[in-house]
């Protein structure tokens, strides 16, 4: 009877471990079946870029440079409603009898120093115009002394016919006519950068814009009369 009962269990071992084999066999090979999940990687793109800032619009000089070659530009300050066109002579006394216009009239132009470059690559550009008490030409510069408008009034824009900068303002002074702001000869950065140390210490309204000697530079200039040759200047950083 024991070994009828063996030979019955014997098989049933064998048919199982049968069964468990092939399980196992199937499961391997639908796993090596199944498929691989290969990592999703981003697209490559473009590396991403600030868009170009504003550009400031060209003027059109050709009707003004049709009346006088002489004109260069023309300067725009709206916070103190300055707005004329500048020229530039053989010398600097003609145009402060006479209009952008050519025409003679005591009010003048305004006028670069006719030893600078007309393209304003200079180190420093010097401006000049009288001061009328009725407000044209340069007869509101004096306000910029005046810490209140000073502060409100901080740019202007300077147009050319080749292109068109910003003026930031960022000092303003009065000065005997023969001081070191007329200056404009600068042989190199080291005395551009004496230059610009020296002026610090004479200014009557000043805000810290960040001048460095590479940068270019824009005197105004006008008659003031608080003493003999007295003069309000105006100083701005032309950018663009």
């Amino acid at each position: 009877m024991k070994h009828r009962k063996s030979f019955i269990i014997g098989p049933v071992i064998l048919t199982l471990a049968a069964v468990m084999l092939a399980v196992f066999v199937w499961q391997h090979w639908s796993d090596a079946r199944a498929p691989v999940a290969v990592p999703q990687t981003a697209p490559e793109t473009e590396p991403q870029t600030d868009p170009p800032g504003p550009t400031m619009p060209l003027m059109d000089f050709s009707g003004l440079l049709a009346q006088n070659p002489d004109i260069i530009g023309r300067i725009v300050i709206e916070g103190i409603g300055l707005d004329y066109p500048l020229v530039q002579g053989t010398d600097n006394s003609y145009y402060l009898t006479h209009t952008a216009e050519k025409k003679a009239d005591e009010r003048g132009a305004l006028f670069l120093d006719y030893r600078i470059r007309r393209d304003f690559t200079n180190f420093k550009s010097i401006i000049y115009g009288h001061y009328k008490k009725t407000g044209e030409m340069f007869g509101k510069l004096k306000t910029l002394r005046q810490q209140k408008t000073f502060d409100r009034v901080t740019e202007g824009v300077l147009y050319t016919p080749e292109k068109t900068y910003r003026l930031e303002i960022f000092a303003s002074a009065l000065t005997p006519a023969t001081s070191e702001f007329y200056h404009f000869v600068f042989l190199s950065q080291s005395s551009r950068e004496k230059h610009l140390e020296a002026l610090l210490g004479q200014l009557v309204c000043y805000r810290d814009i960040g001048v460095t000697p590479e940068d270019r530079l824009l005197v105004l200039s006008t008659c003031s009369y608080e003493y003999e040759d007295a003069r309000t200047v105006i100083l701005a950083r032309i950018s663009g």
